[in-house]
């Protein structure tokens, strides 16, 4: 049994209070950040805001966030005729008709350089084994949408975040100068086990949503259809194997009112990560002009698309404002399947936020054909 590490209690209060002070400055700066101080009167759009596309108008709309604003580019492309969207049963097919121009947006230009890749290839499938390209795709995507949008139209306030993590680094360090007798060596050993177990934390913490958004589609009175499990929802569970394992070992040498702290740490830097992106003076005028042609949409189109467009089955013809329809979260139908299915499958890609390779993570054996065409099955809903 080694000489266990801990500090007194009066130091752990002190932490706590520290935590607890942390905490009420970065709800007090979020809600300042996402507050919007003009109050405008609703004038209902029957265009987006010029400038503005399906793509962009999902990372405003869904407050920097990229995935269904990745879903209305693949659309928007698909309307506009560059590509052919087809859900072909159990995986989605996507077909390259004709090469980009000057009049697609730049945030949707890079995405078919991704998706294929060569001269000769002019088919794509997909799912959740084996999706590079799609993920590649993704990626140049929100490169692309983020430099438009920041700091322009929206703002991650990094800096805020970073002295948030200081905060958190001095709290951490006030607890642990406060063990006796300490060297450096067992400070940085500990620090091992503090980055094991919370790198897969912050890893847990952004699969986690996938596949409890899942679960929910089981419990009853559940409006939503059923989506089956995969091999990819393995991956919550699996890491609680490593999260288990780096803060055993953490309270092994110290004790739990110390992983408690750290643990608390950690899950509130990660949270606020994401609420302080807010939009800027001009985003906010952009956003309400969104919200007042999200109102056209609803009122003319939501139940006409949502009647019209079945999910799990491509619709014939897109139309010129189905990619603002999925932007603005107004179809739920074929639109909303497509953008869910998306959602899931880059959200389980980026467990540790790794580069991807050309082929992706394997999961399990698929290999491509020899025309190059990669088949990945997205069961439907059920």
């Amino acid at each position: 049994m080694p000489d266990v590490l801990d500090a007194p209690a009066f130091a752990y209060q002190l932490a706590w209070v520290g935590v607890a002070a942390l905490c009420a400055c970065y709800i007090l700066i979020a809600i300042a950040f996402h507050w919007s101080s003009e109050r405008r009167i609703g004038v209902t759009r029957y265009d987006p805001p010029a400038g503005v596309s399906p793509g962009l108008a999902g990372y405003l709309f869904e407050s920097g966030r990229c995935e269904r604003a990745f879903a209305a580019a693949l659309i928007a492309l698909a309307s506009n005729g560059y590509i052919k969207i087809q859900q072909q049963k159990d995986w989605f097919v996507l077909e390259k008709l004709r090469e980009p121009d000057e009049e697609v947006p730049l945030d949707e230009s890079v995405i078919p350089a991704a998706l294929f890749p060569s001269e000769g290839v002019h088919t794509y499938k997909f799912n959740g084994r084996e999706y590079g390209r799609i993920c590649k795709a993704y990626k140049n995507f929100c490169e692309t949408v983020k430099g438009i949008a920041d700091p322009t139209l929206i703002s991650a306030h990094a800096g805020v975040w970073w002295c948030g993590i200081l905060v958190s680094c001095v709290i951490l360090a006030m607890v642990t100068t406060s063990f006796p007798s300490v060297a450096l060596a067992q400070l940085a050993y500990l620090g091992v086990w503090v980055i094991a177990g919370g790198s897969s934390l912050v890893a847990a913490l952004r699969v986690w949503p996938a596949t409890i958004q899942k679960l929910t589609t089981f419990l009853p009175g559940s409006k939503s259809r059923r989506r089956p499990f995969d091999m990819n929802d393995a991956i919550p569970v699996i890491l609680i194997g490593p999260i288990f394992l780096g803060f055993s070992f953490l309270a092994y040498w110290t004790s739990l009112k110390f992983v408690k702290l750290t643990v608390a740490l950690i899950t509130i830097n990660f949270v606020f990560q994401h609420l302080l992106e807010a939009p800027t003076k001009e985003g906010r005028k952009t956003i309400a002009e969104l919200k007042n042609f999200r109102e056209f949409l609803s009122r003319a189109d939501a139940d006409r698309l949502n009647r019209e467009n079945e999910p799990g089955q491509t619709p014939e013809i897109l139309e010129k404002y189905s990619a603002y329809a999925v932007a603005l979260d107004v179809e739920h139908a074929w639109g909303e399947e497509f953008t869910t299915n998306l959602l899931e499958l880059l959200q389980f890609d980026q467990v540790y936020n790794v580069p991807l390779s050309e082929s992706g993570p394997r999961m399990t054996g698929v290999s491509g054909t020899n025309d190059e065409i990669i088949q990945l099955n997205i069961p439907p809903r059920k």
